[in-house]
């Protein structure tokens, strides 16, 4: 999934977090934050601070790739299946 902006980042996040069943409170333990800070990033994204970021993605079981805009666009044109 491509993400161009903090929020789309954020929705993301917000997806998979409830895909796993968990709480904000839940994600922070996991990871040594508080829920506060959890929420802050799924409110206001673009403020959070890179390692946090990663704290939470590891919570959520989420990774970050990083491509060329052109290898992306090829992997978009390649992958025709669904799950």
């Amino acid at each position: 999934m491509l993400v161009h902006s903090p929020k789309d980042l954020a929705l993301i996040v917000i997806n998979q977090r409830k895909k796993l069943k968990l709480n904000q409170s839940e994600i922070g333990n996991l990871v040594g934050l508080r829920q506060a800070t959890v929420s802050a990033f799924e409110n206001k994204p673009e403020s959070t601070k890179l390692d946090t970021l990663f704290h939470i993605l590891s919570a959520v079981n989420l990774d970050v790739r990083i491509l060329q805009k052109d290898e992306s666009i090829n992997m978009q044109v390649q992958w025709k299946e669904e799950w």
